[in-house]
């Protein structure tokens, strides 16, 4: 199940990334009026970098901060407007090398650690992010999007219960952000606590009916219960408010394969696949469609792909233990069952009481 991540921008769920900022980073705002002349030469390019900053010129913009750095080594402002340009750019590394010379240079720079918190997210170490989303709360309990932030980070630890504390404290702080209602219903949804999740959606959906991610997150419900048309129309109405989402694709390809319409799960996979190669789950997906097309040779290695981009895809193991099962190797689809029984799977149980009996 796939959902896609609100900021910069599950079947592929969260809602990230990535990936499309859906709060702006801090840009500190420099004061000029300095005497010397030195200080007034780092605060010009610092403007100037600014100006390309807002205009999404980020290669001209570091440009810019380079010359303010090179004139003021210490200059926490370049710093930190410089790691906002990087992060644009997707090289998270050097933003969050930026931000923690901007924390260097001024320890109370409570925007660059928002900032590089942002950036350890995207780059995946969200561990890292809440320990510096901790130190922001001490300065802001009562930001709505702090917290909100917080709970992406949970959600990317599959924190689920941490998370809807999160969300739950961003929507009492703040109950008209849409994007805290669909991620606290992600949240539920993860739970396969669907009553909750379709409440939370409706709500987003209501508050705006452009919420995408809302009706992608109900079709995975929807397909999760079997609820066929109802999953179809979710998806159908995610895909029209944006046709080239790669997951939305993807999970309508899913839902294709859950009732046997070949063709159509088909033609979504490869237009997924060519969106975003780097998408576990759309190996996945096409391992189950070769599965269903009888050849598991080419299941299996599109679903050990699946695995070795992401571990922890949905399902994953127990389709691989359906294609080793396939060709007879009763062995290693036990070992691949027990560890989908693990990652939470409960249709293995069956199959494991029913064709490995020593694994009981």
């Amino acid at each position: 199940m796939q959902i896609v991540r609100y900021y910069l921008d599950i079947n592929s769920v969260f809602c990230f990334p990535l990936f499309t900022i859906f709060s702006p980073l801090f840009v500190l705002l420099l004061i000029v009026g300095c005497s010397q002349s030195k200080e007034q030469q780092r605060d010009g390019f610092l403007l100037k970098g600014n100006a390309q900053l807002e205009q999404g010129e980020y290669q001209e913009a570091i440009r810019y901060y380079n010359e303010a750095i090179q004139l003021d080594p210490n200059a926490a402002d370049a710093y930190n407007n410089r790691g906002i340009a990087y992060t644009n750019l997707g090289r998270f590394p050097e933003a969050i090398t930026d931000y923690t010379r901007a924390i260097q240079s001024r320890f109370s720079n409570i925007d660059a650690y928002f900032n590089r918190a942002d950036s350890y997210q995207l780059n995946g170490n969200y561990q890292q992010s809440l320990i510096d989303l901790d130190t922001v709360l001490r300065y802001y309990p009562d930001s709505a999007y702090v917290h909100f932030s917080q709970g992406l980070a949970f959600s990317g630890l599959q924190q689920y219960d941490e998370a809807l504390r999160a969300f739950t404290q961003a929507i009492q702080l703040d109950s008209s952000n849409s994007e805290s209602w669909v991620n606290r219903g992600t949240s539920y949804y993860y739970q396969q606590r669907y009553e909750l999740a379709q409440r939370d959606l409706r709500q987003a959906i209501e508050q705006n009916a452009g919420e995408s991610n809302a009706y992608n997150v109900l079709g995975l419900i929807y397909t999760d219960l079997q609820q066929h048309d109802s999953a179809r129309a979710a998806f159908d109405q995610a895909l029209a408010l944006e046709p080239y989402q790669p997951y939305f694709l993807n999970n309508r390809a899913y839902l294709y394969l859950q009732t046997d319409s070949l063709t159509l799960a088909e033609a979504d996979l490869k237009t997924s696949m060519r969106l975003d190669p780097q998408n576990s789950y759309v190996y996945r997906n096409q391992g189950l469609f070769f599965l269903k097309k009888d050849r598991p040779e080419d299941a299996l290695r599109l679903i050990e792909r699946a695995i070795e981009m992401d571990t922890t895809t949905l399902e994953a193991y127990y389709y691989l233990g359906n294609a080793y099962k396939k060709i007879e190797k009763m062995e290693e689809a036990c070992s691949a069952w027990n560890q989908a029984l693990k990652k939470g799977s409960e249709k293995t149980n069956k199959l494991i009481q029913e064709y490995c009996p020593s694994d009981i």
